[in-house]
């Protein structure tokens, strides 16, 4: 047996296969319990002493990524399971039978408690597996692998890949904990006041396995009974309901249910800066970097890190951790296209990207005004009016740039009917992607329903968002945050300066340039997280804590912007 071999052997024996009954891990409930604004793998967060180990980070990553795979997983098993019982039944009326039938079968339990029907063949050891133990090891090893690749950078290395994927986890449990949908569908009296709402249709319970009074968590109720919520979530819940418009819903539904492309999420936030070379991509052009020839001159450090992703992903170390995330082709291509399309958007120093970008949301979330013209992009716009020429805010080397560009540019992708309603054009919805061995792929193109094609986008503009928010978090959570993270950022950009490779000293104007990116970036990408109305009555969170940073960075931001220029050049001394 080769040594790899034995090593996969070894962590096969250590790690038992998820199952039904598999309840959190002590560092996923570490991970759950965290607010949004102390999302950290240190402690004391911000903290220089201590810094965590590859190992140690790998586990934060490797415990985020199983628990959103064995969501995947256990969605497919128990949707099925429902559809087999479903096409089984031959009794039931027209009065909704068949659906009771499903519910009779598979009972959705807050906590994650799932109780299947004493007649499923999840009775069985093989059945009740959800992740087997060989799936785990090869999972945490290919996390190791790409943690391995990540550079030593001061900013863009492994620890703020883990920040990353941690604030993109907690994400997508703060859309969970924010929503209409967090009222169970057995509350009538609401379901009744709201009808175009729908209850929830997966099967998924989002939050890690947890008995009754397990834990419990001053942000989230860790703690479910059945159906009932704790007083304090219920009015979280009643409160949201009110904030989130009814045409908002069904694409709430969309982004919350979908297990799949959560996992696609926090995958991203993992691997989005993998192989980074610490300098941005205008730097690589102009030194002709080798990466250049094969993805061309625009995102070429995030087109990189994706190509790196999938070739690791495709080596046959992780044959039954790929086949498991990868059920069926149309699972391949949908990995591909998720991942392809947020991770690419992060590349904030792009006008080409950028434009794109807010294209892409003016067109999924504009609304019309009463003269039939959509406020959606005066409303985003950094002038905070409608013009002919808007400015696009990119941010290169820490400083913020505004690109000038045609509105009607912008607009190309749709046109205005006399109600006001936005209809979209097939080929301004098609994207491509190009695959292993060439193959490019059109998607957003199948669907000749506008409402379909316009739902579709939706999602995915909602994840871009979001992993956006992700990228920068520290600057939206807790002034210490943002304080080790700024001071890193710093660090980094003066060792491309120090190495020749960036002709800028960052230390001229660097206290009015974190101003001016709050300004122009940091506080209108918060902004679209309320405006969304995905976050119910946490929509202003971002915003908020976005706010109170920038203000103490006004009052403090000079004297610690000149301490920390000094430090940091006599440690380069």
């Amino acid at each position: 047996m080769s040594r790899g071999a034995a090593e996969e052997h070894s962590l096969e024996h250590d790690l038992p296969p998820i199952d039904l009954d598999t309840t959190a891990t002590e560092l996923q409930l570490r991970i759950f319990k965290q607010s949004w604004k102390n999302v950290s793998a240190r402690q004391p967060i911000g903290s220089a002493e201590n810094p965590p180990g590859i190992e140690t980070l790998a586990d934060f990553a490797s415990a985020i990524l199983e628990r959103r795979l064995t969501d995947v997983v256990r969605y497919r098993r128990e949707a099925k399971l429902a559809g087999k019982s479903l096409s089984s039944s031959t009794s039931s009326d027209d009065s909704g039978g068949g659906a009771n039938l499903t519910n009779g079968i598979i009972k959705r339990v807050r906590g994650g408690e799932t109780t299947l029907n004493s007649s499923s063949s999840a009775q069985h050891n093989n059945d009740r597996i959800l992740l087997t133990s060989r799936c785990r090891s090869q999972l945490r090893k290919f996390v190791k692998h790409i943690a391995s690749m990540y550079n030593d950078n001061y900013y863009h290395g492994l620890e703020h890949a883990i920040h990353v994927t941690m604030s993109s986890d907690k994400l997508l449990d703060m859309l969970h904990d924010g929503s209409v949908d967090f009222l169970d569908s057995s509350d009538e009296d609401f379901m009744a006041s709201e009808p175009n709402l729908k209850p929830r249709q997966d099967f998924m319970a989002n939050e890690p396995r947890l008995k009754p009074h397990q834990s419990k968590d001053d942000t989230y109720a860790l703690t479910r009974n059945g159906s009932k919520l704790s007083s304090s979530m219920r009015e979280t819940a009643s409160k949201s309901s009110s904030s989130i418009p009814p045409s908002t819903a069904d694409q709430h539904n969309q982004v919350y249910s979908d297990t799949f492309a959560k996992f696609a999420f926090v995958f991203a936030g993992f691997i989005h800066d993998v192989d980074h070379q610490g300098v941005p991509n205008a730097r690589l052009v102009e030194e002709d970097d080798p990466i250049c020839n094969t993805y061309g001159r625009i995102s070429v450090a995030e087109k990189h890190s994706i190509k790196v992703a999938f070739r690791t992903l495709n080596e046959s170390d992780y044959d039954e951790f790929r086949s498991t995330v990868y059920e069926t082709n149309e699972d391949k291509l949908r990995l591909h296209r998720i991942i392809h399309s947020i991770v690419l958007s992060t590349d904030i120093a792009s006008p080409e990207r950028m434009q794109e970008t807010k294209k892409r949301w003016h067109e999924a979330f504009s609304r019309p005004d009463q003269d039939g013209t959509s406020n959606a992009f005066s409303r985003l716009s950094l002038a905070g009016k409608y013009t002919a020429t808007e400015e696009i805010a990119t941010v290169q080397a820490s400083k913020l740039q505004l690109v000038s560009c045609d509105v009607n540019d912008i607009r190309r992708g749709g046109e205005h009917d006399p109600r006001g309603e936005l209809l979209m054009k097939r080929n301004s919805m098609s994207r491509t992607l190009q695959m292993e061995g060439g193959q490019t792929v059109e998607y957003f193109a199948s669907s000749s329903n506008e409402d379909d094609i316009k739902t579709a986008l939706r999602h995915s503009v909602m994840m871009e968002t979001m992993l956006n928010v992700a990228d920068v978090s520290h600057a939206m959570q807790s002034w210490e945050l943002f304080c080790f993270w700024n001071r890193k950022l710093y660090q980094e950009l003066y060792s491309a300066f120090k190495a020749g490779r960036s002709k800028n000293d960052p230390s001229s104007g660097w206290y009015e340039n974190e101003l001016n990116f709050f300004r122009g970036y940091i506080i209108p990408l918060a902004e679209k997280m309320k405006k969304s109305g995905m976050f119910g009555d946490r929509g202003d969170e971002w915003t908020e804590n976005a706010i109170r940073i920038r203000d103490r960075w006004k009052m403090e931001g000079e004297r610690i912007s000149e301490e920390m220029i000094n430090a940091v050049k006599q440690d380069f001394e």
